[in-house]
């Protein structure tokens, strides 16, 4: 009971608009049920956050009614982890979808969470069984049962890690030296820049010659000013192309 409270109390401060005693009746209503997020300190355990929700297991879905954080502990990535949790318990219940009115503020936040704008499930096996809000958007989410939410950002990483890997065998990888600018007072008419274009190490090899850019210099009346070095040297790493536009001659 007195998690509940403690429960009860987050939700009300983070939803001021919403009725407290609206809140209290949903939260010890025994058709809903409570997911609780608690945070190990050095003096105990304490309340952070929790969800409520309703199962409707004869149609094999839930209507979340509250998620709240309290505002200490927002982003930084326990909402997420608590509707994670949620996921894996609902989908040992065999539920396949999760409904919710989101208002405008937490649209971001479930669609984040895997819900959408456009509902996905049947409507008529959730019409007539929750409450319609004017002031709020019909969002659902599907529950797959291959997926282990429990441990979906470390697969995520192994799939990126596997997808990087495949890159670097088939990309080539060449790494030039920079430029010296030494002499960038010097006038550059036509010939010093083509002379320029070649010394530009990776350029020609690109596809970016002399040629293209004068094509780009009448078309766009733009000049070439600074050419800076790689960013970086790592896998992923560019050159920046400064371009001027010029000024038309009266």
């Amino acid at each position: 009971m007195r998690a509940l409270i403690d429960l009860k109390n987050i939700i009300s401060k983070q939803l001021p608009k919403m009725p407290k005693e609206y809140i209290t009746r949903l939260i010890m209503d025994r058709n809903h049920e409570s997911l609780l997020l608690v945070k190990r300190e050095a003096v105990g355990r304490r309340i952070i956050g929790g969800v409520v929700y309703r199962p409707f297991e004869q149609n094999s879905f839930v209507e979340i009614a509250f998620l709240a954080i309290t505002s200490q502990e927002q982003v930084k990535g326990y909402g997420t982890r608590l509707m994670n949790k949620l996921k894996t318990h609902l989908q040992k219940c065999k539920i396949k979808y999760m409904l919710t009115y989101a208002d405008n503020n937490a649209i971001g936040y479930f669609k984040k969470q895997g819900f959408s704008t456009v509902p996905r499930m049947p409507k008529h096996l959730w019409f007539g069984y929750i409450k319609e809000y004017d002031s709020g958007t019909l969002m659902d989410c599907y529950l797959n049962p291959d997926i282990d939410y429990d441990n979906i950002s470390k697969d995520l990483k192994k799939q990126k890690a596997a997808l990087l890997g495949a890159i670097k065998k088939c990309y080539n990888l060449k790494r030039c030296r920079g430029l010296d600018l030494a002499r960038k007072e010097q006038k550059m008419e036509d010939d010093g820049l083509r002379a320029a274009f070649a010394e530009i190490p990776g350029l020609l090899e690109s596809g970016w010659d002399f040629e293209s850019y004068k094509k780009s210099m009448y078309a766009q009346c733009l000049s070439l000013i600074h050419i800076s070095e790689p960013t970086r040297p790592l896998y992923i790493s560019y050159a920046v192309f400064c371009l001027k536009k010029k000024k038309k001659k009266k």
